[in-house]
């Protein structure tokens, strides 16, 4: 088989294997790293290992859009991110459907891609989370007081909007367990 064929396969076959387990996991490094040593492997040798003067392109590049100069394959790492983010954007966008009680678990990298990503506008606060969203000029609680947002209960902190924390100071109702000099300060910085 030429090249070109073996191209379409990796595109086709390989990379899109792992995407249904990438939509929910993110598998270990080492994993990702073997996928593409068998991926670059077949490429570029027809086989499952590829070494030395094989590899034509860096990975990276091949890994690349084609209207960036790449050969359009799936970086599996890149791609896991990307879809498991979006089930972020489906919890915020439609809190209705199957998916909102789930309770996934995100990586720290993940959540701050995603936040990083968007931007919330308050309008009448109803659908604004206070804790979680960026809400205070760019900014969520959690990245302006993150002391004091541990001491939040994560039910409240993904429950509590906008509109119901600032009636009547709710939000301070919100916070448990004992602070410190510097929660307190985080929470006058709030106020």
């Amino acid at each position: 088989m030429n090249r070109a064929g073996r191209l379409e396969l990796v595109k086709l076959v390989l990379s899109a294997i792992p995407l249904h387990q990438l939509l929910v996991l993110a598998p270990p490094k080492r994993i990702l790293r073997m996928l593409k040593r068998i991926q670059r492997g077949f490429l570029w040798a027809g086989r499952a290992e590829a070494k030395g003067g094989h590899c034509h392109v860096n990975w990276r590049r091949v890994a690349r859009p084609k209207s960036l100069g790449g050969l359009g394959v799936h970086d599996l790492e890149r791609t896991g991110m990307a879809l498991r983010t979006r089930w972020l954007w489906f919890s915020k966008t439609d809190e209705r459907r199957a998916w909102a009680g789930l309770g996934l678990q995100f990586s720290a990298e993940e959540q701050a891609f995603f936040f990083a990503s968007t931007y919330t506008s308050i309008g009448n606060g109803h659908n604004t989370k206070f804790w979680e969203d960026r809400w205070i000029n760019g900014r969520s609680v959690c990245e302006i007081a993150p002391l004091l947002h541990a001491c939040i209960p994560k039910r409240q902190r993904k429950s509590r909007t906008v509109v119901e924390g600032l009636h009547a100071h709710l939000w301070a109702r919100d916070i448990h367990g004992v602070l410190g000099v510097h929660e307190i300060d985080q929470y006058l910085l709030l106020w």
